[in-house]
């Protein structure tokens, strides 16, 4: 098991160098360092979508505070989808992570961790479990604990 020295309470965090970071108009809304995004089929990144799909376009990188605004007024920073960085997120589902999700390919819970008990991606974007940590220090953070591991596509 890996071992972190800072959890965070929300977010997909790189464990490893992410690739170059992109930018891309925001649509209006709050986006949060660690949210997964997604085109929202307009051209704007959005942290609205729960569920992974094709239009998963990565991680942001850094706040990006539009809701006061009109969609395209900023642009949000993100590390783009790559199968080899790897992440750390919390789980928000309602048990305990534990090494049966190892080898899962798991779903969005919200737009900022994920559902274990959720695996029926058809097709597309997943996260991909490497590893678990259930450690005193993150289950003092996340309850549930958090995954460690990678995004990965289902055909």
């Amino acid at each position: 098991m890996s071992k972190v020295n800072r959890y965070f309470a929300n977010g997909f965090i790189p464990l490893s160098e992410p690739p170059a970071r992109r930018y891309m108009l925001a649509d209006a809304v709050a986006i949060v360092k660690g949210d997964a995004l997604h085109d929202n089929g307009s051209g704007y990144a959005t942290n609205a979508t729960t569920a992974f799909a094709a239009t998963f376009l990565g991680i942001a990188a850094a706040d990006c505070d539009n809701s006061g605004g009109s969609a395209g007024d900023l642009s949000v920073e993100y590390y783009p989808v790559d199968i080899k960085t790897q992440y750390i997120v919390p789980v928000a589902a309602n048990a305990l992570i534990t090494q049966t999700a190892v080898g899962s390919i798991c779903d969005l819970e919200a737009n900022d961790d994920i559902d274990i008990s959720d695996t029926t991606i058809a097709a597309g974007p997943g996260f991909f479990v490497d590893e678990i940590d259930v450690s005193t220090e993150a289950v003092a953070v996340n309850t549930y604990g958090y995954a460690i591991g990678h995004f990965a596509y289902v055909s």
